[in-house]
Order: C-alpha cells, then sequence, then structure tokens
C-alpha cells in the first residue's frame, strides 16, 4: 500500500498538475523526488549504478552554480536550473526492487493525464490548438508523457486476456484521442511512429504493405489534398497553412547568437528567458541549446552524452523481442519531444523519464539473463552429447 501511495503521490508532480497550487512547488518537489527517487534506489540491494551518468548530472550541477557565480545571477533563476539539473541523477541508478513502484507511476500518469484532457475536451469538444491546458503552462508535454507511457500500455494488451485485455485496449483508444485532442504536431507525430514501429516489428508482410501505401500516398498527394475535408483537417491541425510568428529557425538563431557571445558558461541559469521575450517566448525550444545558451557547451556536451545513450538502447533493442523494444519505445518519445520542446525545464518530467529507462534497463537485462541461460544449457547439451556413455556398472559405482 506504501508503494501505492508513493506513486501516487509522485504522479502528481510528474503529470504536473501540482502547479494549479504552485509551480515553484512542482519545480523544486520533482527534484526532491527524484533525488529521493535516487537514494531509494542506490540503497536497494540489487542497485545498478551507471557511472556515466552519474558523471554527467553531477558535472551539470557543478556547472550551473558556476555560470550563476561567473554571471551574477538572481537566485530563483539559479534554484530552477539547478533542480532541473539535479534532477537527472535519477537516471544514473536502476533496481528492480522500484519496478513496481515505477509500473504504477507509469500508468497512474497515463490513466491521470488521458482523464484530464478528455474532462477539458467533453466541456469544450471544438479541436483547437491550445484549447487544452496544463496547469504548468506545457501542455504539449502532456502529449509526450503520454506517449512515453503509450508502449507500457500495448504491452499490457499482449499480456492481458478477454475482459482485461478490451480494457487496455479501451485505454488505449482514449490515449490516441487524448494525444489528438492536444493537437500537438510533435505528439501526433511521435503516436504514429511509436504505433507503426510496434506494428511492422515481427511483421515484414505488413511492413511492405504499410511502404506501399506510404509511396502511393506520396504519388497521389496533390490530388489527396483538394478533397476539402481532408484539407481544412490538415489546416486545424496546423500542418498546413499555419504561419508561426516565432519560427523554430529564428528562436535558434537568437540561442545561437548568445552561445557565440558566451561559450563557455553560457549567460547565467534561467537567463534565456530574458533575451528570448523579444518575441514572447521563454526557452529554445530545443533541450541541447537551451543548455548551451544557458550554462554552456561544456554542459550541453555533457547533457548530449547522456542522450547518446539513452538513444543507444532502443537501437540495440531492434535485435532483440519486440518487448525489449518497447520498453524502450518511451526514450525516442521523450527526445522527440526535446527536440523541439523543453521538458529538461520540468524536473518531474525528467523524473517520469527515469522511471521508464528503468523499466527499459531492466528489461534488457533480463532478456541478457534469459539469452546466457539458453548459450549454457546449449554448452551443457553438446558437452553431453560428446562425451562417451558411462557403462553401467561404472555409473553404479559413481
Amino acid at each position: 500500500m506504501s508503494t501505492v501511495m508513493a506513486a501516487l503521490l509522485v504522479t502528481l508532480l510528474t503529470s504536473c498538475l501540482t502547479s494549479a497550487l504552485s509551480h515553484q512547488f512542482t519545480i523544486v518537489g520533482g527534484a526532491a523526488a527524484a533525488v529521493a527517487y535516487t537514494v531509494a534506489a542506490l540503497i536497494s540491494p540489487r542497485a545498478r549504478l551507471h557511472p556515466i551518468f552519474l558523471f554527467c548530472a553531477a558535472s551539470l550541477t557543478v556547472l550551473v552554480l558556476v555560470s550563476s557565480e561567473v554571471n551574477t545571477n538572481d537566485m530563483p533563476g539559479t534554484i530552477h536550473i539547478f533542480s532541473c539539473y539535479i534532477a537527472t541523477l535519477a537516471l544514473a541508478v536502476s533496481t528492480p526492487d522500484l519496478s513496481k513502484f515505477c509500473r504504477w507511476v507509469i500508468f497512474c500518469n497515463n490513466i491521470l493525464l488521458t482523464s484530464f484532457v478528455m474532462v477539458q475536451v467533453l466541456r469544450n469538444p471544438s479541436l483547437k490548438a491550445w484549447s487544452i491546458e496544463n496547469p504548468s503552462g506545457a501542455s504539449n508535454l502532456m502529449a509526450a508523457q503520454i506517449n512515453m507511457t503509450l508502449p507500457f500500455v500495448l504491452m499490457k494488451i499482449h499480456d492481458s486476456r478477454e475482459q482485461r485485455k478490451l480494457m487496455w485496449i479501451l485505454l488505449l483508444g482514449l490515449n490516441c484521442l487524448a494525444v489528438m485532442a492536444i493537437m500537438s504536431r510533435n505528439g501526433l507525430g511521435t503516436m504514429l511512429i511509436i504505433l507503426t514501429l510496434y506494428t511492422l516489428f515481427n511483421h515484414k508482410s505488413l511492413s511492405v504493405f504499410l511502404v506501399s501505401s506510404i509511396l502511393l500516398l506520396m504519388r497521389f498527394l496533390d490530388e489527396i489534398m483538394q478533397i476539402q475535408f481532408i484539407h481544412l483537417l490538415l489546416i486545424r491541425f496546423r500542418i498546413i497553412g499555419y504561419k508561426s510568428m516565432a519560427p523554430r529557425s529564428l528562436i535558434w538563431e537568437i540561442a545561437f547568437h548568445h552561445i557565440r557571445e558566451n561559450p563557455w558558461l553560457g549567460v547565467g541559469p534561467g537567463r534565456p528567458r530574458k533575451y528570448l521575450e523579444v518575441i514572447d517566448i521563454y526557452h529554445a525550444h530545443n533541450d541541447i541549446i537551451q543548455v548551451a545558451m544557458e550554462t554552456g557547451v561544456l554542459s550541453s556536451a555533457l547533457y548530449t552524452v547522456m542522450i547518446g545513450l539513452l538513444l543507444s538502447m532502443p537501437l540495440l533493442s531492434l535485435r532483440r523481442d519486440r518487448r525489449t523494444f518497447m520498453a524502450c519505445l518511451p526514450i525516442l518519445a521523450y527526445f522527440a519531444y526535446s527536440w523541439t520542446g523543453c521538458p529538461l525545464g520540468l524536473p518531474p518530467a525528467t523524473l517520469l523519464l527515469a522511471v521508464c529507462v528503468n523499466e527499459a534497463r531492466l528489461q534488457m537485462s533480463s532478456r541478457n539473463t534469459e539469452q546466457q541461460t539458453q548459450l549454457q544449457r546449449r554448452s551443457t547439451q553438446r558437452t553431453a552429447s560428446v562425451l562417451p556413455p558411462i557403462p553401467g556398472k561404472l555409473r553404479s559405482q559413481l
């Protein structure tokens, strides 16, 4: 019961719904929860430390303090970014002892965020961009977090039978509707990628059909675009006919200017908002660029190393079974959003990533153990087949 209660409390943080009461509490509380999770994982009997992640996370927390001191930064900005960076410590450890807690956090987030979105849809059924709100102000992050938990729902569908399976299928449908209702282009694209990768894994004939369909769609794209319903639908989802007042190219151009001016320690924690508010933007819409602008290229390099190591997990799992591959897909969902958003700026989002990464690591390690066991059995069988049979009289003496 204590595990369930702890998971429910953490879910309120990771969903960022606590920002309805206090956004500062969400930031600091999310960082504190991430540190508590790290300590709990470290003291568990079967803990596994990942030294590179520990080094990178610890270095980031030191660099943010150095950058704040050099740039004579204000205290609130330093506390905010320090909280964001220290939350990455949760990525430095994994343990099967916290697997139950992690699973509860994953599914509670999925159900809570989906319910939160669907309630807003029922109140205002007109689909419009930014009509779905999150108390933290990061509405698109909800779509990313639903996508992060979506693979675990798919695994539940495979594991369940009869009525329970129908319940998980219903939840999957609601997840897809919620992501569509948020009207996040990144969220929609990521959801389609996850579902496509899930469908194509070990389905060669279906993959040929889907690839052929995509090629056919590209061939007749102009004709299809002339259909009024499809044309209006693409406009509504901002896929065509949408002109942003502050495109990514402009945001990144301003950010790169300040990175060139302050390459080593950045402009200071929290200060990018000051330089970007001239175009009514408060972050660089890319985690790597945001870190480089805030605390320097060295911090950005350390964070990039962490990203690279995490993204290698889905690539390595491609050669394994589908269950292992699905467990690693939340990493893709998170970093797909971080390419155009800034989830690192919310420590609870980093904690949810760490929870998903823990499950992915456990799935990969359990698969490795199974493969080693199978190899040992085969080796034993080969040895037994090569050795000559023992005579009956000698066998009785033995």
